[in-house]
């Protein structure tokens, strides 16, 4: 008897993108979803191996993407100066400036694991969004800056509004607003380190957040240059940002992480439809100036499953 073995062709194809290694993954099935064809255990691997992960010609709608988000996350966070859309995502108004490179909630005292994105309907020209890959910084620095920063950690500086404040830790310690006091300040000032609230007035906080510049990420275990410290501040007051004890940091340091962060950025031109999910603790991201206004693009952010967090 002769033995015939069956190939079952995958629904989908993938191609690592040249120079920068995310994973991009194509459909080459009509109707197929990304809710319904990625497993946990796929993401979590493709995030280890690429840091980054873009689907493109999937079926998903938006519903969809707040259900895969739900799928894959322990618990779904929100960037308090945003709206909410669906339960997990929130529209992304970021005004039509570039953004810089940035970890998502970076100078926060809470950082999501994940980070996810889902275009709705994509610019017609420009507008991309950059994905930078903070494992590939880290070796790309001169051995002494490199250095500088696994030796010394950074320091974020800025006021805050308090209503700001406490949206956000209602969010991350999943109490009522109209609960938040100074206790949970203390209790955030104790329970996470490096960071200090200190109330200025009944309006405004000042935050001091000390943390590494080089973070390990959550999924593969490896240092990355994973930081805020190029970010935006929409939404927020800059924040001022020195070494720990307060010393400025060298210009020419920072023209040295501006410059190997540039070449190491990739510019993804959105299709509608895409999602790309981002390991927040290893993949810093931004964006291009918007030139097309009617770029819709919607965003969550959550924790891992597996993994820890207040």
């Amino acid at each position: 008897m002769s033995a015939q073995t069956s190939v079952i062709a995958s629904p989908y194809y993938r191609h690592p993108i040249p120079c920068y290694g995310f994973e991009c993954i194509y459909a080459v099935e009509p109707d197929i979803r990304v809710l319904t064809s990625i497993s946990m255990d796929n993401l979590y691997t493709d995030l280890a191996h690429s840091g980054a992960v873009i689907y493109r010609d999937f079926n998903d709608t938006l519903q969809d993407f707040n259900d895969f988000v739900s799928a894959h996350s322990s618990r779904v966070t929100f960037d308090p100066a945003r709206k909410a859309a669906t339960a997990n995502t929130a529209e992304i108004d970021a005004g039509l400036h570039e953004m810089g490179l940035h970890r998502e909630n970076g100078n926060l005292p809470f950082n999501p694991d994940l980070q996810w994105f889902f275009c709705l309907e994509a610019a017609s020209i420009g507008s991309e969004t950059t994905l930078c890959d903070g494992q590939r910084v880290l070796f790309d620095l001169s051995a002494q800056t490199r250095k500088l920063f696994q030796t010394r950690k950074i320091r974020y500086s800025r006021r805050i509004p308090w209503s700001n404040v406490k949206r956000f830790l209602s969010i991350e310690l999943q109490r009522p607003i109209d609960e938040i006091n100074d206790d949970d300040l203390a209790f955030v000032n104790e329970s996470v380190a490096g960071q200090t609230y200190r109330r200025i007035d009944q309006n405004l906080i000042h935050s001091e957040l000390i943390i590494s510049a080089v973070e390990t990420s959550c999924f593969n275990g490896k240092p990355a240059f994973c930081n805020s410290m190029l970010g935006p501040s929409v939404n927020y007051e800059p924040p001022r940002i020195t070494w720990e004890d307060g010393e400025e940091i060298d210009m020419d340091i920072w023209d040295e992480v501006k410059e190997v962060t540039a070449r190491n950025t990739y510019s993804h031109f959105w299709k509608k439809g895409d999602i790309i999910v981002i390991d927040n603790t290893r993949v810093m991201h931004g964006r291009r100036r918007l030139d097309d206004p009617s770029r819709r693009i919607f965003g969550a952010q959550s924790y891992r499953v597996g993994g820890s967090n207040i």
